[in-house]
This record gives C-alpha cells, structure tokens and sequence, in this order.
C-alpha cells in the first residue's frame, strides 16, 4: 500500500514512504552515526507496518560538536618506524608531518551525541503520518473491491439460474444424439436414463457454486475485519478461481462461459487490488 510521513523533533528530520509490495521490504538511509541503531529502527517500523516496501531516509545533520581526534601513540610508532627504515635503508630524506599525515589510521572523527529521544519522536511522528495515508487508500480500496466482489455474486447468480436449464436439456441432448447414431432402432429408456444421470454428474456444478458463495462470504467477513487481511484475500482469491475453472470446464454453455468469464476478469483486478492491503 502506497503512502508517505515526514516528522520532526530537534535536529533531526525522518521521512518514510511506502509501496506495493506481498511481504514486508524495509530499505534504511541514515546518517553513519546512526547505523548502530538500524535493527532498533527496523523493529519499531515491523510494528506498524506489515505489508509493502517501505524506504526511510535520515538527511544528515550540521554537527557543530564533531571534533577530529589524533591517535599520537600510533602516529610516534608510525615516525620510529619511518626513522628506523630510513636508517637501514641509508636514506637521506626527512621524515616530516607530510608522511605522517597521509596514515589515514591517525585520524578519527569524536561520534557526536545523539538525542535519540528526539529521534524516535520524529520517527514516531512519521510513521503516523504514513499510517493516515495508508489508512485513506485502504478504505479506497477496500469500497471498489467490495463493489466487485457484488458484480461476481450477480454473475455466480445467473450461473446458477442457467445450470437447471443445463441439466433440464442434458436428456434431450443425449437422446437426440443417440437417434442420430442408431436411426430406426429402439432407444432402450433405462440405458438412456443411466447415461443422463452420469452426463448430468459430470457437469453437475452445485458443489462449486455453493463453494464459492461460502468463499465470497467469507472474503466479505475478512476485508471488514480489523486484522491484516492482505494474505487471508491472497488465498481466498486462489480458491474462487479454482472453483471458477471449474465451472468453467464442466458447464458447456454460452451464457455460463461468458459470466465464467467475467468473473475471472473481477477476481483478476480484486488480485492486483489486494497486494496494496496490509
């Protein structure tokens, strides 16, 4: 789910975004003298966010306080040692600062102090602001999903009216094809009952359709739940096309296959809707 917070407390600024994403991806931008606090950071995102990309960024700080320190213990090892060479090498140069200062290892910068009680504020800050807006799309989407969600019971609701018409004409198909293949001779009644009972068995879709309004129940009962529902809808969506495929193999009918087909086509957009849910 998409959204975006920015907070701010003393010196420090946070902004956080979130987008689309099935699990939970967090992407930190800080200043170094805040790394150590990265797993801190990471838990207190992890508790209200639990679906989506999320990418946070710390601009950095003027430091006024930040002091350069000189190890003078290692910088007099690194001046004997140079003497030391110079010597048993019989070399005529100078050992001056020039070398000594281009010893990286000398020189290290005093970590300022950090007023983490005033980052976290921004932080907290931040993350509420985030939630609002994925709160406001999350209703968003939640209204058009259900609203699909209706056009697919209306759909389920002419498949079931033109299954009776199915299984109505399932005899009459077959007696009709089994006198154009033996003509004149005796259609025996019990035999042509028989196969009636196992062609209506084979594209009998009750079980499916019953199956699916359970599934649409259910879909309904979770999406207004307090809870997370991204994944719960995940599977729920799985199992509605399953049945739909179904159908859609068993029942050889033009109306079912176009209603077939429009469901398929709601459950697809209700599947790209449900990966901005948490």
């Amino acid at each position: 789910m998409t959204g975006y917070g920015k907070g701010a407390a003393g010196d420090f600024r946070v902004e956080i975004r979130s987008s689309n994403h099935k699990n939970l991806d967090i992407h930190i931008n800080i200043p170094h003298h805040l790394f150590s606090y990265e797993t801190e950071i990471k838990r207190i995102i992890k508790k209200t966010i639990e679906r989506g990309r999320v990418e946070l960024f710390v601009p950095k700080q003027e430091m006024d306080n930040i002091k350069l320190k000189v190890n003078k213990s290692l910088a007099r090892e690194y001046y004997n040692a140079f003497v030391s060479l110079r010597d048993e090498l019989s070399l005529s140069d100078n050992i001056g600062i020039d070398m000594l200062v281009s010893q990286r290892d000398l020189f290290l910068l005093d970590e300022p102090e950090i007023d983490l009680e005033n980052f976290y504020k921004a932080l907290e800050a931040a993350l509420k602001e985030l939630t609002k807006t994925r709160v406001e799309e999350g209703q968003n989407l939640i209204h058009d999903i259900s609203e699909r969600i209706e056009l697919i019971r209306k759909y389920i609701s002419g498949i079931e009216q033109k299954r009776d018409e199915v299984v109505a004409s399932s005899r009459e198909r077959l007696y009709e094809r089994l006198k154009e293949f033996l003509g004149d001779m005796q259609i025996d009644e019990t035999r042509l009952v028989q196969e009636t009972a196992i062609l209506i068995e084979r594209s009998d879709i009750t079980e499916e359709i019953v199956r699916i309004k359970s599934h649409l129940k259910h879909f309904s009962e979770v999406i207004t739940s307090d809870d997370s529902v991204g994944k719960k809808l995940d599977f729920i969506i799985q199992e509605l096309r399953r049945e739909i495929n179904t159908i859609g193999s068993k029942a050889q009918h033009f109306e079912i296959a176009n209603n077939v087909v429009e469901v398929k086509h709601e459950l697809e957009k209700i599947r790209e809707q449900i990966q901005n849910l948490q």
